[in-house]
């Protein structure tokens, strides 16, 4: 029994002889009389009882129509829905984004959902090393986070570049001038971004404090932007971190500086991978992002 057979069946149920059935779906009557035989044979039951005048529809024949047309229907919805994903007005999108990114997200993806409110759009958050990792192995189909060193296997938009910035408990800026320095933040507790592999922030730091013949005080060290921001926030210590749009950390308790003796930028990028297909849904995504 298969998805034709059904198909001729409930037409010859709907129209209550094979005549009638044969004509609507352009087919000769006998091959109709044919798979009607066939089937009853291949379920070992009597669909139909046939009569001069008049046909019944045995129990196991109710119960045959019943199940062709809910099959049918499902067939027919499951045609529609993958019709919609091919268009790319449905389906789902699985978006990783780093913590210094998630507010450039959020923008994204309201402008997104003004004209694709049918796409589903899963989101990984993670630092950048393990957003990487997971669209290097396919479990997502687009990465917003910071840009790598290593982008040859990428396709890739570039966004605005952002400075660094040193952040402070407002409690402690009597303690700096109005520009600090290096040697002057050198003594306080330093909250480290982590190191991750293909970025150069951590080390640029390091390096900063090294040419100035200061050692840093690192007290804690953390891969989540967010943590170091509540960290400083709560007065543990100061940091440098991108500055990014930051709208839903805690900024109560902290001042920020531009820290112009530390030049160093980061480039915030959205990635897929090169020549590797991505769904319709994700593809509208990706043309979205300018």
């Amino acid at each position: 029994m298969d998805i034709r057979q059904l198909q001729y069946y409930k037409e010859i149920v709907k129209q209550g002889n094979i005549s009638k059935a044969a004509e609507i779906l352009n087919i000769a009557q006998p091959p109709l009389s044919q798979l009607l035989k066939k089937l009853e044979t291949e379920l070992g039951t009597t669909l139909i009882h046939r009569y001069r005048q008049k046909w019944e529809l045995t129990e196991s024949g109710q119960l045959l129509y019943q199940y062709a047309e809910q099959l049918l229907n499902q067939m027919e919805e499951v045609k529609r829905r993958i019709d919609e994903i091919e268009e790319g007005t449905t389906g789902t999108v699985r978006i990783g984004v780093s913590s210094a990114c998630s507010n450039m997200l959020i923008d994204y993806i309201e402008g997104f959902r003004e004209e694709f409110a049918q796409i589903k759009i899963n989101i990984f958050s993670g630092d950048s090393e393990g957003l990487i990792k997971k669209l290097k192995q396919k479990e997502i189909d687009i990465a917003l986070l910071l840009r790598p060193s290593n982008t040859e296997q990428y396709e890739m938009k570039p966004l605005k570049k952002e400075p660094t910035i040193l952040i402070v408990p407002t409690s402690w800026t009597t303690l700096l001038s109005a520009q600090p320095t290096l040697e002057e933040i050198a003594h306080l507790p330093f909250i480290m971004l982590g190191a991750m592999e293909g970025y150069s922030l951590y080390g640029n730091i390091l390096k900063a404090f090294e040419e100035h013949e200061v050692k840093l005080n690192i007290i804690v060290e953390c891969k989540d932007i967010p943590m170091v921001v509540a960290l400083v926030n709560r007065g543990l210590g100061i940091s440098i971190i991108p500055r990014m749009n930051y709208k839903s950390l805690f900024y109560e308790q902290l001042k920020i500086f531009e820290f112009r003796q530390f030049d160093f930028s980061v480039e915030p990028v959205i990635m897929k991978l090169k020549d590797v297909p991505i769904t319709k849904a994700a593809s509208q995504f990706w043309e979205t992002v300018k």
